[in-house]
Parts: C-alpha cells; structure tokens; sequence
C-alpha cells in the first residue's frame, strides 16, 4: 500500500532533524465552503444541546428550525448533530434522513425519498424487518398514487417504523426554497406538519434556513399558518471569542512565542467571527505559509489590505438576499442612519439574525469590515433621503467652489494657505485610503465623501469671501444651522434619538428644507 504521508528527502515539506519547529504537513481549511462536522466542527455547544435534548433525547422528538445568515453554519451543525456515524453509535435506533429542499420536484418526491432512505437505513441497521413493515414499505412507494393515498402509506410506513423503536430524523436542509418547490401543492406545508406532530409517526423534523419559517410559509402558502407553530427556532450567530480563538488554533505549525490574543482580535476586526469568512482568511494563511513557521498576526496583517474575494462574494450575496426581503434599507438605517422608517422590531431582528450587534451603545454590522462595504453601498444607493441628498449637495458646492479657486488639487493648496483644516484633511484622507485598500475601485477617490457636517462649514467658513456670497447668510447664521445638522446627525447614525428632542428633531427637517432650497438657487 502506498504510503500517502511519507516525504522523500527532495520533497519541500519533510522535516528533518535541524528544524527549529515542526513543520505541518495539511491545512485544515483547505475544504472552507463545505459543511465542517467532527472534529473540524468548533464551538456552538449550546445549540448542540437544544437539538439533542429537543430532537434526540426525548419520547417525542420537537420540531426544530435552524436560521441564520448565509454560511453561518447551520448545515454543518445539523450534520455534526445528526448525520455522522458517531452518533449512531450513540443512539444505535436513529434513522436519519438528510433531504436539501432545493433539489425536490415536489412533496410527493420528498415523501417518497423520505420512505426510500429510512427503509435503506432499517436495512443496514436491522437483521430482519417483519412482513407487516414492509408490505407498508412497498405500498408507500408504489409508482403512480394519487398524493391523498401516497401521503397515507407513508404515514403508515412511519407508524410501524416508530411502534418497533425507531426513531426518524428528516433533515430539511435550505429550506427558503420550499417557498418555490412546495407553492404550487396545497397542503404540503400542513403534510409536513402532521408526519412531525402527530404522535403516532411522530418524526424528528430540522430545517435549515435563512429566513424565518413563518416567512418562507407566507411566500408559499400564507393559509399554512400553523406550521411554523411547532417549531422551536434556534438562530444561529457569528463565533464568539473562545469559538474564534478555538478555530484560530487549529492553524497548524504556529510559532511558540505568538501572541494569540491579539492575532485573535484582528481576525474577529476582520470577519466578526463568521465562521466561513475566518476560515477563508485562514485557509490563506496556511497556504501562504508552505510550511514555514506561522506568525497569525504578521500573517492575517498581511492580507488585510487586499481580503480574499470570497469576502466581497459573500457580502453582494448576503445583499441580494436582504434586498429581495425587503430588509437592505433596514439594515442600512440601523447601522448608518437616519432612521426614517425603521423601527426597533426592525433593529431587533436584525440583531437575532447576528447581521448586527452593539458595540458602546450602539448598532454596528457584525463586522467591521462589512460597516465599511454598508457604508459604501449605502452612498451609491443614495439611501439617506432629504439630510443626505442636502450633504451631498453641499459637498457638491464646496468642491466646485475650492476646483474653481484652487483647481483639480485643490486639497494641497487648501493645506497650505489654511493650516489649521490640515488636521480634518488627513483624517478624511487616511478613511479614503482605508475604504480604496478594502474595496478597491468599489471605493470612493472623493476626499469629501468623507467629511461630517461640522467639516464642511469649516471648509466654508474658512473662504467665506467665497460661499458667503452663495450662501447669501452671514457666517453665525449658517454655523448656527450646522451645529444642529452635527449634533442631529451622530444620533442618527447610531441609533441614539433618544438624546434629541422633538423641537430639535424638527428644526433639523427646517434646516435640511431651508439648505436645500438655498442650493438649488446657487447658479
């Protein structure tokens, strides 16, 4: 047999007595995209515990829905849960059945499969099935019954199956699409409901998910309203901490004086402790190192200026989808500001989903790498409404006012004849730069997409020779009118509008009202 693990004395990964540090010789993100289980499977023992008690460890097994971002790593709990052989060993009279949605013509098909699999499992697990279960078998999946009988047999099927011992676990995995796959039968979401809560056949029933259940229904068949009531939903979120240090730690060959925590931090600064946008970053990292020693930090920093791609393909996934529920502009508000029309439920689901999470008060997205792409789309969506459109104008004006005097570098020749604005402009640059190294052409090259309401009346005010004129108000009346814009806005941005006042609230709207229209008459 041929030895897959041995190194020849040419090969570039052996090791030999001199090395300092043993050299590994496998990246164990190399399969990143794919469901994790065993012992690649980190973290989520709390969940873990609510699906074996809830579905496993019980007389009645209880519906269970499993939601969450794109690739947070539902399908791999669910695997890790139910479907290695590990757990068959524990519970040596589990059939478990995994089904994905999206590949199903219909509930007769997946009923038919349901049959098929648990009868292979009985097979393999028992020496002898009785004459009474298979002729229900056989009835079950016989080609060419109507769905009320085909329905009915399988239900029978599944009450022999349970009175001998047995216990069935149906994994439904990427259930958003039963909004498709199951519109067009009536009655199938109420068919799935029965073979889980009635306690004749009662199965163990798991879905996986995006959405929650009741919307996937409500796309489908709104007159299904009972079938989400049975399901206990269990959402899952961005690794914690311990989760994202446990997962970090499985990079091998790690230099011995590394500082862990901080190579930690930055990767949760990066990814937010998604699971699948951690292991992308470290399934670079161990390829880049080639078996060299690994310092995580220097090599996570490394990469930090140009992320892996799977980055910006996963957010411009995760916004179709929240753009499809209608939930773009939601998240937009929570995180950026204003909040026009969101509301805390709004801000409340979000935050269940893991999308979002408070950080010193306030609302930011889960990581803050994705802040930043929100920040971007948000500007190109023109999403702010009334106060955006007015400081879009103005940064329109004050551009074209400084391009006029100064030309097409008007920034340096801005530092040089008013010193003190240098301050505000390096900082507005060092964010431009910030947003072009994570984003790219994607990036705004516009100093003043960067700049704040109180920036902007600096800018002014310091060639009042100049917008005074435009403006057609002296210098107190207009800084007056910014200093509202400035202090409204922050509230805004982070959710904070219970520190304005109603009276300032509104003021706010006249200002906004009163810029716009003072613009607009600006030749």
């Amino acid at each position: 047999m041929t030895d897959l693990t041995a190194k020849g004395p040419g090969d570039p990964l052996a090791v030999t007595p001199s090395d300092p540090v043993p050299v590994a010789r496998s990246n164990p993100f190399a399969t990143v995209g794919h469901p994790v289980h065993g012992d690649g499977h980190i973290g989520r023992t709390g969940p873990m515990e609510i699906l074996q008690e809830r579905v496993l460890s019980q007389s009645t097994a209880g519906a269970t829905a499993i939601i969450g971002p794109p690739r947070i790593g539902k399908s791999s709990l669910a695997y890790h849960v139910f479907m290695r052989p590990e757990v068959r060993e524990t519970y040596p009279r589990l059939l478990p059945v995994w089904m994905n949605v999206r590949t199903q013509a219909g509930i007769q098909q997946a009923f038919r499969r349901l049959s098929d699999d648990v009868w292979e499992l009985l097979t393999e697990r028992s020496g002898e099935i009785d004459r009474r279960t298979t002729q229900a078998y056989e009835r079950a999946v016989e080609p060419g019954l109507p769905w009320a009988q085909a329905q009915s047999e399988t239900q029978e099927f599944l009450r022999l199956v349970r009175r001998r011992g047995w216990r069935v676990v149906l994994i439904l995995d990427e259930f958003d699409a039963a909004r498709d796959v199951f519109k067009s039968q009536p009655g199938t979401f109420q068919a799935l409901r029965e073979i889980a809560y009635n306690l004749d056949w009662n199965i163990g029933l798991v879905t996986t998910s995006r959405r929650e259940l009741r919307e996937i229904v409500d796309m489908a068949d709104p007159d299904e309203s009972t079938f989400a009531g049975i399901f206990r939903s269990l959402f899952l979120t961005c690794f914690d901490a311990d989760e994202l240090g446990a997962l970090a730690a499985r990079v091998p060959g790690r230099a011995p004086d590394e500082g862990a925590d901080a190579a930690v931090a930055r990767l949760a600064e990066l990814t937010g402790g998604h699971p699948y946008l951690a292991s992308v970053l470290l399934d670079r990292v161990c390829s880049a190192a080639r078996g060299r020693p690994v310092r995580l930090l220097d090599e996570i920093e490394a990469l930090a200026h140009a992320l892996p791609a799977e980055f910006q393909y996963y957010y411009r996934d995760l916004e179709e989808l929240l753009r499809a529920d209608g939930r773009l502009r939601a998240l937009l508000e929570v995180v950026l500001g204003p909040q026009l029309v969101v509301t805390p439920d709004d801000a409340q689901v979000l935050l269940q989903q893991g999308l979002v999470r408070v950080r010193e008060g306030s609302y930011r997205a889960f990581s803050d790498h994705f802040q930043q792409h929100l920040m971007l789309i948000g500007r190109k969506l023109g999403h702010w409404d009334n106060w955006m459109a007015v400081e879009r104008r103005v940064r329109d004006l004050v551009e074209s006012v400084f391009q006029d005097r100064y030309g097409t570098d008007w920034p340096t020749e801005l530092r040089r004849v008013r010193p003190k604005l240098v301050p505000m402009l390096d900082h507005c640059e060092d964010l431009r730069a910030r947003e072009l190294r994570s984003f790219g052409a994607q990036g705004s090259t516009r100093i003043l997409d960067f700049t704040y309401p109180r920036n902007l009346y600096d800018l002014m005010a310091s060639h009042w020779d100049l917008f005074g004129r435009l403006l057609k108000k002296d210098k107190n009346y207009w800084n007056e009118r910014f200093s509202l814009l400035a202090k409204v806005r922050n509230p805004m941005v982070h959710n904070r509008m219970s520190v304005v006042t109603p009276v300032e609230q509104r003021t706010f709207q006249l200002y906004c009202d009163e810029l716009m229209e003072t613009l607009d008459g600006v030749s």
